[in-house]
């Protein structure tokens, strides 16, 4: 189970669901990746537009029917305004969350499953991972994980139940999770970094090496992410289908010495 989630770049909704968007040629974009050997797409319940509350997980619906996608949600947060969101990981919450996403997926049993926002909902993190635990034990959910969590939260989650999956901001460059990153190494759970390119600092050595070798900077720096951690894959914003597959080639770009330096050198200036 854990091997089938990592090492991959998974392709995240939340860039084509916040403002509207030509919806036919974002489902083109997804299903080009889908078809390119995308394996996980990733949305959440409050990737939404304001006067439509399930656009996110509607748009993945779509996009992977018919498909061997993976797909991975969220529940416990949603949008609740133009610029509002809300955060409950309660028990009804959760359960009712997951209830809306199966109807929504058309399935009895869904993929993956994350409380989107630990650290900004007002219930201990015990309460929203009981909740899961026992719908994956009911077999609704096949996989249970955490997002927006600290260390210490695994910890106290992990005392209720096996968690399968993590997903926290952790870019190529700012390496925003590395103790987060650290503990589900040591502990195998599959991490996702998700805006694994948001970083404000420079790359100039693998910018270099980019240039040199005609590929793109940023399928450099997905790489050297996916080399980092033995248990972590991806999740790419991309919205059009050469950056999209720009992404995915990633996956294939060789890891070598010259590739390892430069990424080294990046990271201690």
């Amino acid at each position: 189970m854990v091997q089938e989630l990592v090492g991959r770049v998974g392709l995240g909704v939340a860039s084509f669901s916040f403002a509207p968007r030509d919806r036919s040629a974002d489902l083109a974009t997804i299903r080009a990746g889908i078809a390119a050997g995308t394996a996980i797409l990733d949305t959440a319940r409050a990737y939404a537009h304001v006067d439509a509350p399930l656009y996110g997980e509607e748009l993945a619906a779509e996009a992977a029917r018919g498909t061997s996608a993976m797909v991975g949600t969220k529940g416990g947060h949603s949008r609740t305004g133009a610029a509002t969101w809300d955060a409950d990981i309660s028990a009804p919450r959760i359960r009712g969350d997951v209830e809306t996403s199966l109807r929504v997926f058309g399935r009895e049993c869904l993929d993956l499953y994350y409380l989107h926002r630990v650290d900004l909902a007002e219930q201990p993190v015990e309460e929203g991972v009981s909740a899961l635990a026992s719908l994956r034990d009911e077999g609704k959910l096949a996989r249970i994980g955490l997002s927006n969590v600290t260390v210490a939260e695994l910890e106290r989650a992990s005392v209720v139940a096996r968690i399968d999956a993590v997903q926290n901001k952790h870019s190529a460059m700012g390496r925003e999770s590395a103790g987060v990153l650290a503990w589900c190494t040591a502990n195998q759970v599959p991490f996702f970094a998700y805006s694994p390119l948001r970083s404000s600092v420079a790359a100039p050595q693998l910018t270099t090496l980019a240039d040199e070798r005609g590929v793109s900077l940023q399928r450099l720096q997905l790489r050297a992410l996916l080399a980092s951690s033995p248990v972590l894959s991806v999740i790419s914003g991309a919205t059009r289908p050469e950056t999209v597959l720009d992404s995915l080639a990633a996956e294939s770009e060789p890891w070598d010495e010259a590739l390892e330096a430069a990424y080294a050198a990046d990271l201690n200036v």
